[in-house]
């Protein structure tokens, strides 16, 4: 379960909910995906609106989209079309790699059977042997 944030987080507590590195977040901060305010002492102080764009990118970084992918989104938010096939193309992609994993889960599926079907052999052989 997620931790919620409180209202001005603070970087460590960004860190634990989102499972990014402080460095991570910083460096997004850096090439501009989004901007900390900061408090009096110049510490950062996450609001609400940075945090739904961190978990935003967080989203976009697990669908697979590249920094340069998200960077453009981000600034070009009227282009609905060019994001629409950025989007498609990405689910595309994740739903192979979805039908490929329940391929590989159903061939281990079946590696396990077959092992478990030899050990119990092994152990049949063992007890009637003695």
């Amino acid at each position: 379960m997620k931790k919620e944030l409180k209202r001005g987080s603070g970087i460590k507590e960004v860190s634990q909910k989102y499972n990014l590195s402080i460095y991570t977040i910083r460096y997004y901060e850096k090439i501009g995906l989004y901007k900390v305010p900061r408090n009096e002492n110049g510490v950062r102080v996450f609001d609400e609106d940075t945090s739904m764009r961190i978990n935003v990118i967080v989203y976009y970084r697990r669908a697979g989209l590249s920094i340069k992918q998200i960077q453009h989104i981000f600034r070009t938010p009227t282009q609905d079309k060019e994001h629409i096939k950025i989007f498609l193309q990405t689910k595309e992609k994740l739903l192979k790699q979805f039908d490929d994993l329940k391929k590989t889960i159903n061939f281990l599926d079946y590696k396990i059977s077959y092992h478990k079907k030899e050990l119990s052999k092994k152990t049949s052989r063992e007890t009637d042997a003695n």
